[in-house]
């Protein structure tokens, strides 16, 4: 018994199979035929020693046992296209690829000083940067679909998984467009806040936990709340619709310099926890995300 036996395409099954529950389905994407692909699942359940799904009228369901090794199947799929594609990279003598994620605030002003002193010394690696919230973030560097992340560690999330290193703090600004009633005041009170309608992160997420204790503390009621983690679509729902928005403070200094926005001066402080540069705990990355990191490492933001 065990996993001996497993080769990747039957990860790949595995994988499809967990996202679309359907042997008929899986089959045709495989190219077999359905009897053929329930006598292998079948099989590797035997090798495993585990019931992997569930069968269903509605399809298969993986059980717990099936949910672990689908999640552990997604990592090395991961791992092998991507040694697949450094392998291509290599051959054509270019510095391989990189792939992190960054939250919104570092991504204005320490990941694009790190990035510049990294091509200017290694000017063909290939980086993909991911920029999201800091839980979806870390699930990718979880599952290796991302080498490293600089964020914060949700209270969700173990901390022991992870190697962290500090690299700043963060202070959260209202913004409104440049023609909003609120830009003629020299100071915002909380009752200037009150029944203004808001674009917001989405609930759950860690910026609109603090932006909403915020808001309780200063007894602040919006009259509208539209949530989203799209910075784009959250400055055009600002600029037509006269909404307040909430950016981290390089980030709406940043937008404040290009005259598309206007951050309030309001009374207190929105501030967060630091942020870090965090990877998987005992991970030993590829040469070129290593490079990366070192460089992300001593790097510090302004």
């Amino acid at each position: 018994m065990g996993l001996d036996g497993f080769r990747l395409r039957h990860l790949k099954m595995l994988v499809a199979l967990s996202e679309h529950g359907k042997l008929g389905v899986v089959a045709e994407m495989f190219g077999v035929s359905q009897p053929a692909l329930s006598r292998t699942l079948n099989e590797l359940e035997q090798m495993s020693g585990h019931q992997l799904f569930e069968r269903h009228n509605r399809g298969l369901i993986p059980t717990p046992q099936g949910e672990v090794i689908v999640r552990h199947a997604k990592m090395l799929i991961s791992e092998a296209q991507r040694a697949e594609y450094e392998m291509v990279v290599a051959a054509a003598g270019q510095g391989g690829s990189v792939a992190f994620g960054t939250i919104m605030t570092p991504a204005a002003d320490y990941v694009a000083p790190a990035l510049k002193r990294i091509f200017e010394s290694h000017p063909t690696i290939d980086i993909s940067i991911a920029v999201g919230s800091s839980d979806v973030l870390l699930e990718d560097v979880l599952s290796r679909r991302l080498d490293f992340a600089v964020c914060r560690v949700p209270s969700g999330m173990n901390p022991l998984w992870f190697d962290y290193l500090p690299i700043g703090q963060e202070t959260l600004r209202v913004i409104v467009a440049v023609d909003h009633p609120l830009c003629s005041k020299h100071l915002v009170t909380e009752d200037d806040l009150r029944h203004q309608s808001w674009v917001l992160q989405p609930h759950g997420s860690f910026l609109r936990q603090v932006v909403d204790d915020f808001i309780r503390r200063h007894g602040i009621v919006p009259a509208s709340v539209v949530s989203t983690s799209d910075a784009l679509l959250t400055m055009l729902l600002m600029l037509q619709s006269q909404r307040l928005g909430i950016f981290a403070e390089p980030v709406a200094a940043l937008l404040e310099r290009h005259g598309l926005v206007r951050a309030l001066n309001i009374e207190g402080d929105i501030s967060v926890p630091g942020f870090g540069l965090i990877k998987l705990r005992d991970r030993d990355l590829p040469a070129s995300a290593e490079i990366v990191y070192n460089v992300f490492a001593t790097t510090r933001s302004p």
